[in-house]
């Protein structure tokens, strides 16, 4: 199936947008014209086919688009306004008019941007006033900057990358020339947009595993495993579990023991999954009094994904919790009460020294990886040993211990004191130590 990519804007725009874009094999393109920006919702929201990626023809309605959560950051672009669009419309102008302009009005460029441009080639002569934006709210202002310079000739010539000034300029018989993004800054964005469709298929059609472990013989009775009650919970939670594997268009595998595994890919998973997992965690804890941990693993092979599966069921978390482990062995934890801030760290570690150090700590790098993630998240640069357990959700000497260690292994180093207002030793502060202290 061809990679699509839908092309929106006014008419002009698409159409020179369209001739850079048939240079490329196996990729097809959609047109989406508009009259106005404000019809980009339309277009957007009633579009029936799938796309991959939008190509915005500039900045006006790729910020309007994410502004109304059209579209997201990472499925869209446009192509940037470099100084030689800026000097190939200024050249147009003045062989059509076969003079020299040397006051200008602009706007969409920064005034850094343009004084750097017109100094670098020792074009100061021209004077020119600025009107940079990057937000659609300021587009009904651009056509009357423009006109009142123009009225009050502090310009000789309008310079704009907007369709919808260019209009109501050229309707008042003002001089206005459009600029546009250059044949290469084109081709560049076309270029992103196809490998960033490319990347998506392919992590969409990775292997996706979602693995379940209950612990049915924490019960008070100790035969209660052998019992018909725990047969019926069992049944409770495949039931649950196949309603799961249908929603992901998955195959249900109980391997025994009270672990399971649902087979699908990448593609299938999202946010809204993501939630419902939790919820059937919570469900099952009401009615049965049972915990269940929630892990997915994606991979590059089956292999790959399984082996991740267990990697996240060996990760501490809050009980109504699901943890993903990605092909590059990274952490995400999702929690019920913060699902849209989830905790993400990595196993792997970076640098020789502090892999090194970190072994002979006899600490594992999860736990390294993790206290950094949660140093950072909450916008600290010290902490206690308090705040490793509670982060760690561990008991305060285990959380000492920790820390002892990785002070004699030259990880951590003690950076200050908290009196705690009691009998007793103040409690020590502790922060990282960069490789380059050593």
């Amino acid at each position: 199936m061809k990679i699509r990519i839908g092309i929106i804007g006014p008419e002009d725009s698409v159409k020179r947008i369209l001739s850079v874009a048939n240079e490329f094999d196996n990729v097809e393109f959609i047109p989406y014209i508009y009259q106005n920006v404000y019809q980009v919702d339309e277009l957007i929201l009633k579009n029936i086919q799938p796309i991959d990626q939008w190509f915005f023809s500039g900045v006006l309605n790729f910020n309007y688009a994410l502004k109304k959560k059209l579209v997201k950051e990472d499925q869209a672009i446009y192509p940037l306004l470099y100084g030689s669009s800026l000097f190939a419309t200024l050249l147009e102008a003045q062989l059509a008019s076969n003079t020299v302009f040397k006051k200008i009005s602009i706007d969409t460029f920064s005034n850094e941007e343009i004084e750097k441009t017109f100094s670098f080639y020792n074009l100061k002569a021209i004077k020119f006033t600025n009107f940079p934006f990057s937000d659609y709210t300021y587009m009904h202002q651009l056509a009357d900057f423009h006109e009142s310079l123009y009225k009050q000739g502090k310009s000789e010539i309008a310079l704009t990358s907007t369709h919808y000034a260019y209009v109501q300029l050229k309707q008042k018989n003002i001089p206005v020339y459009r600029m546009n993004p250059s044949y290469l800054s084109i081709k560049l964005g076309l270029n992103i947009l196809f490998e960033r469709a490319q990347a998506n298929r392919f992590k969409k059609s990775q292997i996706a595993i979602i693995g379940c472990a209950v612990n049915f013989h924490h019960k008070e009775h100790e035969n209660i495993y052998f019992t018909y009650k725990m047969k019926q919970e069992e049944l409770d939670i495949k039931k649950e579990l196949l309603t799961l594997a249908e929603k992901v268009s998955g195959s249900f595998v109980s391997v025994g023991n009270g672990f399971y595994l649902i087979y699908t890919n990448r593609g299938e998973i999202d946010i809204e999954i993501e939630k419902y997992i939790i919820q059937l965690s919570q469900k099952i804890c009401e009615l049965h009094k049972l915990n269940l941990n929630f892990s997915i693993g994606y991979g590059l092979s089956a292999s790959q994904a399984e082996q991740h599966v267990h990697l996240g069921l060996t990760q501490k978390r809050d009980n109504f919790s699901i943890t993903i482990v990605d092909e590059s062995q990274k952490i995400t934890i999702r929690q019920e009460k913060d699902i849209s801030h989830p905790i993400q760290y990595s196993i792997i570690s970076t640098g020789k020294e502090w892999e090194e150090k970190i072994k002979n700590s006899g600490i594992s790098v999860t736990i390294v990886s993790k206290i950094i993630f949660l140093m950072k998240h909450n916008h600290r640069t010290e902490f206690s040993s308090l705040d490793i357990s509670r982060w760690l959700k561990c008991s305060n000497r285990n959380a000492r211990r920790i820390l002892l260690q990785l002070e004699r292994s030259g990880v951590i180093k003690q950076c200050g004191e908290i009196q705690t207002g009691g009998r007793g030793r103040p409690m020590k502060l502790y922060c990282f130590i960069d490789n380059e202290e050593n």
